[in-house]
């Protein structure tokens, strides 16, 4: 074989070959540069050496069809439409926030356009009514409405919840209260209560030594008139009808509330309510102060015309702070109608109630309180004899934060006579309340109460009535009851 005719062959051979694929690269850059043949994805992939580094670039090209640029473009349009309604709502919210900003009109005498403005005027109007009251006078306005719902377990017959002080099955205005003070060296005091409140109140005081008025739903509860003389820190006197001065709980005004929505066993069966006297305060220095004073006494003032005074007073002793104090109530008189109807008795009603307060320093937030009553009647009470009644309360309070209070009341009622209750009988109820400070109203609270009772008797009303050949005969009575409660309060 001719070697170098052998070698020119392949050497035409590799020049053919090389044309070629220059050829063939040129058309490929040629597909690639022309987009109307290109494909929807195309991705070229070209390597370059220079020297000993190897280069490598990677070009990408998307192009979408004709009907998913359509389906974008209208996705596009619905997101604009969108976010011209999210404006568009968002300006109308900002409007209605405005209208309901209270405030008073901007301008001086015009006339409120909005419900704020309207509500913002009224609060001006008011505000500035208490301030004439209380600038030219010395008079200051305050009040308070409670008002809710209560759920009876036992669904009692006439809605009536045994035991209790003003608080019935079903809704009910709890208490109006409007009251009205002076202050200075001549005063008085006023509160006047609406509701269930004053319907309990008014059969049970003495407003004198004739009958009250009995069961309505308005009471003139406080009426009296102070007078502070000026002897050492200052004598306090009051004269008119007043609170007494039993009892851990009281009959609630605006800035006064009890722990708990209900009134417990002590308040409403072994304690006095109100009285009509006269009563002098003196505080000796920041421990010791004491009460005193004469009035009517207490209980239905129909059932007595007895006209000797009943003896009243506290002492009340604290700590520096008062995280820790301790008040000693009592009262004693005669209050029972004689043996025939006239004249007086030798009947003496007479009850001892002291109540200490503990706020551990250990336990911030926290207040313990602990209420003992013992009470006595003498005469032909029960049975030709005298009766006893007393109790015991026990309440644990915890402020969970500013707005929210948790309170269990724990008590028991021995009324080993009768005389309270009408049945020899051991009561007990344990009491567990939250109440929530509203943030968005200033002085609204709000309370959810859940409470249980029971009877060492069957002593609780429920649905259940006893018929004999089809004529009712009495109704079933039931050793405790359960209620549960919401409540609003309102108070300025």
């Amino acid at each position: 074989m001719n070697r170098r005719k052998t070698t020119r062959v392949a050497a035409r051979l590799y020049l053919i070959a090389g044309v070629a694929a220059i050829g063939l690269l040129c058309n490929a850059n040629a597909w690639a540069a022309d987009p109307s043949t290109a494909d929807p994805a195309t991705t070229t992939t070209t390597t370059k050496k220079h020297h000993h580094h190897m280069v490598t670039t990677t070009t990408t090209t998307v192009v979408a069809n004709t009907s998913e640029q359509q389906r974008l473009d209208a996705l596009s349009g619905q997101m604009g439409n969108l976010q011209k309604q999210t404006d568009d709502t968002t300006s109308e919210v900002k409007k209605i926030e405005a209208a309901m900003t209270v405030a008073v009109p901007a301008t001086a005498g015009a006339k409120p356009a909005t419900i704020g403005e309207h509500v913002g005027l009224v609060e001006k109007d008011v505000s500035d009514i208490k301030k004439d009251l209380s600038d030219n006078l010395g008079i200051s306005v305050h009040a308070l409405v409670d008002a809710g719902y209560e759920h009876n377990f036992n669904q009692p017959i006439n809605n009536i919840n045994v035991t209790r002080a003003w608080d019935e099955d079903g809704f009910q205005l709890t208490q109006g209260n409007l009251h009205i003070e002076r202050d200075g060296t001549v005063g008085f005091v006023t509160d006047l209560n609406f509701g269930q409140v004053a319907n309990s109140i008014s059969s049970v005081t003495r407003y004198s030594n004739v009958a009250g008025v009995g069961n309505q739903w308005f009471d003139p509860t406080q009426y009296y008139l102070t007078y502070t003389a000026p002897i050492g820190s200052g004598i306090s006197f009051q004269a008119g009808r007043f609170v007494t001065l039993l009892g851990a709980e009281i009959i609630p005004v605006y800035n006064n509330q009890n722990f708990n929505e209900s009134r417990g066993l002590l308040f409403n069966l072994g304690e006095p309510l109100t009285h009509t006297g006269i009563r002098a305060s003196y505080t000796f220095n920041d421990y010791v102060a004491f009460t005193g004073g004469l009035n009517n006494g207490w209980d239905d003032p129909a059932t007595a015309n007895n006209g000797g005074p009943n003896y009243e007073g506290e002492l009340t002793v604290n700590n520096k702070d008062k995280s820790l104090s301790l008040a000693l109530n009592g009262i004693w008189g005669p209050n029972l109608v004689g043996p025939t109807g006239l004249g007086k008795s030798d009947s003496n009603l007479g009850a001892v109630d002291p109540v200490a307060t503990w706020k551990p320093s250990f336990i911030p937030n926290l207040t313990l309180q602990t209420e003992y009553l013992y009470a006595s009647e003498s005469g032909p009470v029960v049975n030709g004899h005298a009766a006893t009644w007393q109790g015991l309360a026990q309440y644990l309070v915890y402020d969970i934060n500013p707005a929210l209070e948790a309170a269990t009341r724990a008590e028991f009622f021995d009324d080993e006579d009768g005389a309270r209750t009408g049945t020899t009988q051991t009561l007990w109820e344990i009491t567990q309340t939250l109440s929530y400070k509203i943030p968005e109203v200033t002085g609204l609270l709000a309370r959810l109460e859940y409470r249980h009772d029971n009877s060492s008797q069957n002593y609780f009303f429920n649905n259940n009535s006893l018929y004999t050949n089809g004529v009712f005969t009495g109704q079933h009575l039931w050793h405790g009851q359960d209620t549960l409660d919401a409540n609003f309060i309102y108070a300025f």
